[in-house]
């Protein structure tokens, strides 16, 4: 009876080993999810580069940012991906669908904290603090927009609709393929950017892209946009300043401080429905930020328009300058093919506040 206790006694190690092996998965991917939150909480220099996008982010500056850190790693620089605000549902949805991991917020920067930036290089997007910063790259798709540096630094900054877009061609240009959450991440980007190619911004090379990463991420394309476009829509528990805020950018023009904000759905009828609220909402932005606008787009997907939605006499005038129009008495007015900030609206605005009488 003793040696029989004693082979027992012996044996259970070797079972508890087991079962502890069936639970090591469960216990890393636990392990992780813990040390990814307390990341905040290192300082910069403990956790190598902070990469990451723009303030209220959406899918192709928290895709980027995670893209981005994937790359670094992969060239044997520590980096870790931040995001700085919370996410939209279109973003929360790739995240889910794609089973990564929400990246932590970002702290404060510290006085000489090593950072990356992607998907923006203009300081009013960016966190307090990033001008004593020490920039080690930038990654973006859009126009030089007045961040300075003062040392030279990596910048890769092309005319595709997304920064995804661009972290894939660097990954092709070093003959990398991306794993398959990586890969769902770069295609998110572009179909969110591009509106599934719907977008102006949209170029032959980022659709020749998209067809190679859903193959890569095992996703349907249509069906993936398809699914990201009906979470984009899922808007109804936002209140009328979350609707502002979901997508929106500081932009000096003409000498003011504006803020262009564009709401993207497939489902226009109920933001508009809540037009009063907006405006409101509009206004109290412009009296807490000390602007002296806030610009609001509603733009339909599907049929490839932009209503605009006036909460003052001078948001009127500079787009009736900008598109050549007349906002009804409602306050709003429809600019057909009208779909991109960056492509048409910014320019369009620039355009109209360089020219004529004072706004």
């Amino acid at each position: 009876l003793g040696l029989a206790q004693a082979q027992a006694q012996e044996q259970v190690p070797f079972v508890a080993s087991r079962a502890a092996q069936r639970e090591l998965p469960k216990m890393l991917t636990m392990l992780r999810s813990i040390l990814l939150l307390s990341l905040p909480a290192l300082s910069q220099a403990e956790a190598g580069l902070s990469v990451f996008g723009h303030k209220v982010p959406d899918t192709d500056a928290i895709s980027a940012a995670v893209v981005y850190a994937w790359e670094l790693n992969s060239r044997n620089i520590p980096a870790t991906a931040y995001r700085l605000g919370e996410l939209n549902p279109e973003t929360a949805y790739v995240l889910k669908t794609l089973d990564v991991l929400v990246p932590p917020l970002l702290g404060t920067l510290e006085p000489k904290a090593k950072v990356a930036i992607v998907d923006t290089n203009n300081p009013a997007e960016l966190p307090e603090g990033i001008d004593k910063a020490k920039i080690h790259s930038i990654i973006d798709h859009h126009k030089l927009n007045g961040l300075t540096n003062s040392e030279p630094l990596e910048m890769d900054l092309r005319p595709l609709c997304s920064a995804g877009s661009v972290l894939y061609a660097r990954a092709k240009a070093r003959n990398v393929r991306p794993p398959r959450q990586i890969a769902g991440l770069m295609l998110s980007s572009i179909l969110s950017d591009s509106l599934e190619f719907r977008s102006p911004t949209t170029t032959d090379l980022d659709k020749v892209y998209a067809q190679e990463l859903a193959e890569i991420a095992g996703l349907d394309l249509h069906k993936h946009a398809e699914a990201m476009l009906e979470a984009k829509a899922q808007i109804d528990h936002l209140s009328a300043e979350e609707l502002v805020m979901m997508d929106t950018k500081i932009f000096k023009i003409g000498g003011k401080k504006l803020r262009i904000s564009v709401l993207e759905t497939t489902k226009p009828a109920a933001p508009l429905a809540k037009q009063a609220a907006l405006v409101e909402a509009q206004k109290k932005l412009v009296e807490k930020e000390k602007l002296d606008d806030v610009i609001f787009f509603v733009v339909d997907i599907l049929n490839e328009a932009a209503t605009f939605i006036s909460a003052s006499a001078s948001a009127t005038k500079l787009v009736e300058r900008a598109w050549k129009v007349k906002v009804g008495k409602d306050g709003t007015v429809v600019l057909p093919g009208v779909l991109s900030r960056k492509k048409q609206m910014i320019p369009a605005l620039e355009a109209a506040a360089q020219g004529g009488d004072e706004l």
